[in-house]
C-alpha cells in the first residue's frame, strides 16, 4: 500500500518553519496555555472526554495552526469542549466526545473564518503569499488502470467563500419555476471552490470516416457534474471548465424516451437535425431507454462514511446521516445493512455487521457519524468489501452493495482510486459488488477519486447539495428503481456510412470512450445501468455532397449496436437498430422542444469545457450567446419546469463569463 506519511510531513514542516517567520505576533503567550491547562486539569479526571480537551489544545499549539491560536478563539474552543464534557455526567466514548463538542466548534469557528483578518495574515494555515494552485490530472484512457500522475499548476489566487449557509434542495423537473428562481444567489460569481479537484479531459476531435467510421462508448447515467456546477453557481462561486463532464451534463434531464415494449432489452431511438449553431453540419441524438422491470431479489447493503475532520465543513455530515438514514429506512425486511466509519481507519466500536435495517445497532451507529482525524478511504472500502463479500456467500440470491459517502480528500495509505479497487479488489462477476459513491461538500472535493471509483467499481456516482436533496434521492420510490440493476458493463457501438458522414465527433463521454476492441469485451469500467434508466448521446456530423442531396428523405446514416450483461442471470445479450432521419429538418421544426433542449445542453457544455483553450474564445463566446437565445425562445414550451429555469440560470452565466474573457472586436474603421 502506498503511503502519503512523508508528504504529509514534509507539508507540516514548510508551513510551520513559513509561520515561525511570517505570523509570531499571532502566537499565543505560553501563559495562556498554561492557565488554560491548568483549569482542565482541575476537571475530574474520570471523563474520557479530558483527554478530548487535551488533544484539541495540543493541536492549538501546534504553530501551524495561527488562526485560532489567537488568545480569544483559543478560549471559545476550550470553553465549547469545557462545555460539551459538562452537558452530561455520563461516561463518553471518544466518537461520543467528539460528536458532542463538534457542533459548538463549528458554530463559533465558521464566524471566525468568514470575518475580515485583523491583520494581513492568512485566515487558514496555508502562506498568504502563495497563490491557490488548480490541480489539473492528465487523462488517462479506460482501457489502462494505471496511476494517474499529477501535475499541480499555479493560478490566480482564488477567492475562498465559507459553506455554512447552505440552499434549499434544488428543483425538481416539475417544480415551478418561482421556487427554482428563489435558490439563485445574487452576489457576484467568484472563482471555483478552493481545493476541488477534477480531471481535465482533451475535447473529442472530428473523425473522419475514411480514416475510422466506428464510435465505441461506455454508456453512462452519472449527472455529478451537472449537479456540482447548479450548486457551485447557486453558492455564489463560478463554473470551473475542467469540471464539466458534458455527458453528465445531458443525462441529468429526462427527455421523455419511450419505455421498451417488453422488459427484455432496451428502446433505441434516433434522431437527425440542423446543426444550430454551423449551416455545413447536423447533430445526432440517440437515446438508450431500459426498461423499468421489477425484481423482489434482497439487496445487501454496506454504508461506508467518511467521519474525517474534513467531513466538518458546512453540512456534509448532516448529508451523509440524512442519506444513510433514507436508505435505511427505504430498505425493506428480507434485505440487510451493515455500517462502517473510517477516518485515518476504521472505527470498529462503530462498525456493525449485517443485521436488520431496523436494529437499533445500526440506527445508532448512523446518528453517531462525527467529524474527526485524517481519511483513509483505502481502509474504510477493504472493511467494507470484506463484510460484502462475507454476506453475499451467505445470501448469494441477494444484489450488493457498497456505499462510499464522503468528499473524497484521502490523504492516508492509497489516494489513487485505482490503487484503492487494487486493493479491495472484487473478482466475482456473476454476482458482483456494486460500489456506489455519494459526494458531499464544496471545498476541498475530490471528484475525481468518487468518479473513477464508481466507474471502475461496477457502480454509479451522485452528488447531493443538502440533506433534503438527501432523502429525497433515497425516498423508497428511487431506492427501488436504482437499486434493480437492469443491465451491466453496459456499451454502444455507433459505425457510420463512410459513404454519406465524411466526419463525426462524439459531444462529451471523453473518459467513456473506449477502443473499438473492447466492444466485444465485458468490462466492469462499462456502465450499470439501473432499471428505468436512461442515457442520451450526440453527435456533430459532416455529410458529404450525395447525402445533402437527398435532404428530403428518411437516410440511414449509421447503425448502432448495445451490449451489456444482463444482472439477474449474467447472459451476455446485444441489440442492433438504425440511426436515420431526414436532413432538411431544423431543430425548432422537429415538433419536439425536449430535443432542442437537450441539443442546447450538449452543445453549451460542450463548448464551455473548452473555455481555457485561448484559441477559440471568441468563438465559444458567440456560441454560447446564441444557444441562450435559442433556449429563451423555449420559453413558452418548457418555462414551466424547474430544470429548464435551474438551466436557463447556468447557461445566463456561462455566457456572461464567455463574453467577458473574449478579446475585444477587431476595428472596422468606420465612425459611429
Amino acid at each position: 500500500m502506498a503511503s502519503n506519511y512523508g508528504s504529509d510531513q514534509e507539508m507540516e514542516r514548510a508551513l510551520r518553519e513559513h509561520f515561525e517567520a511570517e505570523a509570531e505576533d499571532l502566537r499565543a503567550p505560553l501563559s495562556l496555555w498554561e492557565s488554560i491547562g491548568g483549569r482542565m486539569d482541575l476537571q475530574p479526571t474520570r471523563h474520557p472526554v479530558t483527554q478530548v480537551r487535551r488533544k484539541i489544545l495540543g493541536a492549538l499549539k501546534q504553530n501551524w495552526f495561527p488562526m485560532m491560536a489567537t488568545g480569544g478563539a483559543v478560549a471559545v474552543a476550550a470553553s465549547a469542549v469545557f462545555l460539551a464534557s459538562r452537558a452530561t455526567q455520563d461516561e463518553f466514548s471518544m466518537p461520543e466526545a467528539i460528536a458532542a463538542a463538534a457542533p459548538a466548534a463549528v458554530a463559533t469557528a465558521a464566524p471566525a473564518a468568514a470575518a475580515p483578518a485583523a491583520t494581513a495574515a492568512p485566515a487558514r494555515a496555508m502562506p498568504a503569499a502563495t497563490p491557490a494552485a488548480r490541480v489539473v490530472i492528465k487523462e488517462v484512457p479506460v482501457e489502462k488502470v494505471i496511476t494517474q500522475e499529477v501535475v499541480v499548476e499555479k493560478s490566480v489566487e482564488r477567492p475562498v467563500q465559507a459553506e455554512a449557509a447552505r440552499r434549499a434542495p434544488p428543483a425538481a423537473a416539475t417544480a415551478a419555476p418561482q421556487a427554482a428562481a428563489a435558490q439563485r444567489v445574487a452576489t457576484p460569481a467568484l472563482a471555483r471552490p478552493p481545493a476541488t479537484t477534477f480531471q481535465d479531459y482533451t475535447r473529442q476531435p472530428f473523425v473522419a470516416t475514411a480514416e475510422d467510421a466506428v464510435s465505441t462508448f461506455s454508456l453512462d447515467t452519472d449527472r455529478t457534474s451537472y449537479q456540482l456546477a447548479l450548486s457551485w453557481l447557486q453558492e455564489g462561486y463560478e463554473i470551473e471548465p475542467d469540471s464539466v463532464r458534458a455527458e453528465e451534463w445531458i443525462n441529468a434531464f429526462d427527455y421523455g424516451f419511450e419505455l421498451p415494449a417488453d422488459d427484455w432489452g432496451f428502446a433505441i431511438t434516433s434522431d437527425v437535425a440542423m446543426h444550430p449553431l454551423d449551416g455545413s453540419k447536423h447533430l445526432v441524438r440517440i437515446g438508450f431507454q431500459a426498461a423499468e422491470v421489477a425484481d423482489d431479489r434482497p439487496l445487501n447493503v454496506t454504508l461506508v462514511l467518511d467521519a474525517s475532520g474534513s467531513m466538518g465543513d458546512g453540512n456534509r455530515v448532516d448529508i451523509a446521516r440524512s442519506a444513510a438514514e433514507a436508505i435505511r429506512q427505504s430498505l425493506r425486511p428480507q434485505d440487510r445493512l451493515a455500517v462502517v466509519h473510517f477516518t485515518e481507519g476504521v472505527i470498529h466500536e462503530l462498525t456493525v455487521e449485517h443485521t436488520s435495517p431496523d436494529a437499533s445497532a445500526v440506527q445508532r451507529s448512523i446518528q453517531r457519524l462525527a467529524p474527526h482525524g485524517s481519511t483513509n478511504v483505502q481502509a474504510g472500502l477493504n472493511q467494507g468489501v470484506r463484510l460484502a463479500d462475507r454476506i453475499r456467500q451467505e445470501r448469494p440470491e441477494a444484489y450488493n452493495y457498497v456505499i462510499l459517502m464522503s468528499d473524497g480528500v484521502a490523504n492516508v495509505d492509497a489516494t489513487n482510486p485505482f490503487a484503492i479497487l487494487e486493493s479491495a479488489y472484487d473478482r466475482n462477476a456473476l454476482n458482483p459488488l456494486r460500489l456506489i459513491t455519494i459526494g458531499v461538500g464544496i471545498n476541498n472535493y475530490n471528484d475525481v477519486l468518487l468518479e473513477q471509483l464508481a466507474q471502475h467499481g461496477n457502480g454509479w456516482y451522485r452528488y447531493l447539495d443538502n440533506a433534503g436533496q438527501a432523502r429525497s434521492t433515497f425516498s423508497r420510490d428511487n431506492w427501488l428503481a436504482l437499486s434493480t440493476p437492469f443491465a451491466d458493463q453496459t456499451r454502444a457501438q455507433v459505425t457510420w456510412d463512410p459513404d454519406l458522414v465524411r466526419s463525426w465527433r462524439i459531444i462529451g463521454y471523453e473518459n467513456r470512450v473506449t477502443s473499438d476492441q473492447s466492444f466485444a469485451e465485458d468490462r466492469k469500467e462499462f456502465a450499470e445501468i439501473p432499471s428505468g434508466a436512461a442515457t442520451t448521446v450526440f453527435y456533430e456530423i459532416e455529410l458529404h455532397d450525395r447525402a445533402l442531396e437527398r435532404a428530403g428523405q428518411e437516410v440511414i446514416l449509421a447503425n448502432v449496436e448495445l451490449r451489456w450483461v444482463v444482472a439477474e442471470t449474467g447472459q451476455s445479450r446485444s441489440q442492433r437498430t438504425e440511426v436515420s432521419g431526414r436532413l432538411d429538418t431544423g431543430l425548432s421544426a422537429s415538433g419536439d422542444p425536449l430535443l432542442e433542449f437537450g441539443a442546447i445542453v450538449a452543445l453549451s457544455a460542450d463548448r464551455y469545457g473548452g473555455l481555457y483553450d485561448g484559441d477559440y474564445v471568441a468563438e465559444i463566446s458567440r456560441d454560447l450567446t446564441e444557444l441562450e437565445d435559442r433556449l429563451q425562445s423555449l420559453h413558452g414550451s418548457l418555462g414551466g419546469l424547474g430544470a429548464y429555469q435551474d438551466f436557463r440560470f447556468m447557461l445566463e452565466h456561462m455566457a456572461e463569463r464567455a463574453r467577458a474573457q473574449a478579446p475585444p472586436a477587431a476595428p472596422t474603421g468606420y465612425s459611429r
